[in-house]
């Protein structure tokens, strides 16, 4: 006779997200308030001078900390940069919670984007940004396509082509690769107003959605 599977026990099961009754250590908040301190200094660096020219000492003083404070919180000016892009991720997954259907939810990416922009405040600084997936200056902490805009994007695509709101033909990870690749050409390569941008971005997205999604419009 096989042995009766044991019931998991209630210590055994794993807090995730953590348990908010977990109390983080004040070294932790300290570390954390200094990473937070130096984010916000490199920012206003890069803005200050522009991204190439930024002083990693200047940073360092702005935030009160030693220059290897700041390698141990950021290892490249890069990293920098992908703390803003994630950041700016996560609000433009947010963004798109309460869209119905993928004309909708491109609709809203676009605007999200705009937004992203405006809200980093300097439109070179912003492409700067997106040039970092692009020419892979770090070996990546993660994989790409653990950005959460990016795994949105797919799940949205996967989503629509059941709805029959996916132009007929494409695969759901092909068209949402090349939508994003894109977006990022177009982010890159043109310095334009608002109003050009979201026009642009709905032109390039019209090119993913099915006959009827793009009547619907």
């Amino acid at each position: 006779m096989s042995a009766r599977r044991q019931p998991a026990r209630a210590f055994d099961w794993r807090s995730d997200p953590p348990s908010p009754f977990v109390r983080t250590t004040s070294r932790a908040r300290q570390r954390a308030a200094t990473r937070e301190r130096l984010y916000t200094a490199a920012l206003r660096e890069f803005r200050r001078v522009g991204f190439e020219r930024a002083s990693i000492s200047a940073i360092a003083r702005a935030a009160r900390v030693s220059r290897p404070s700041f390698y141990a919180h950021f290892p490249t000016r890069d990293h920098v940069l992908f703390e803003m892009a994630w950041r700016l991720s996560l609000q433009i997954v947010q963004r798109l919670e309460t869209a119905k259907d993928l004309p909708a939810t491109l609709d809203r990416l676009a605007d999200a984007l705009i937004e992203a922009e405006q809200a980093v405040g300097d439109s070179a600084l912003f492409r700067e940004m997106i040039s970092i997936f692009v020419r892979r200056p770090v070996e990546l902490p993660f994989d790409a396509g653990q950005i959460p805009v990016l795994r949105e994007v797919l799940r949205r695509f996967e989503t629509a082509r059941d709805a029959g709101e996916l132009r007929e033909g494409m695969a759901p990870e092909q068209a949402a690769r090349m939508c994003l690749s894109g977006v990022f050409g177009h982010l890159l390569g043109l310095d334009v107003s608002p109003a050009e941008r979201r026009a642009d971005l709905r032109a390039l997205f019209s090119l993913y959605l099915a006959e009827r999604s793009r009547r619907a419009r």
